[in-house]
């Protein structure tokens, strides 16, 4: 049932947001000559993921299937409407965002 789910449903928003928000905040870790450095991420760099992730978000929410898609350059990288279409109405596969998860 519907109700079930929408605790979950819930949780899984919170979680994504929340790794959005780690995975911008935290250092990336770089290997330098004098070992492992932790550097933090440049704002433009940060600006340029968000650009990118939020096309590719509402490239396979659109539900369309255009001939320029991502998923048509990359098939076997990017699911596109068709495969987030498909996890939704079966609940199996495809859990990521945008990637092919198979």
């Amino acid at each position: 049932p519907a109700s079930a789910e929408s605790p979950r449903r819930y949780a899984d928003g919170f979680l994504q947001v929340a790794v959005n928000v780690l995975v911008q905040r935290l250092p990336t870790p770089l290997w330098t000559a004098g070992g492992l450095v932790l550097a933090p991420k440049h704002p433009l760099s940060r600006v340029l993921h968000n650009l990118i992730v939020t096309y590719l978000l509402a490239e396979a929410h659109s539900g369309y299937d255009l001939p320029w898609m991502t998923h048509r350059a990359f098939p076997n990288v990017f699911g596109g409407a068709r495969a987030h279409e498909a996890h939704h109405v079966h609940g199996e596969g495809n859990y990521h965002q945008f990637f092919l998860a198979r």
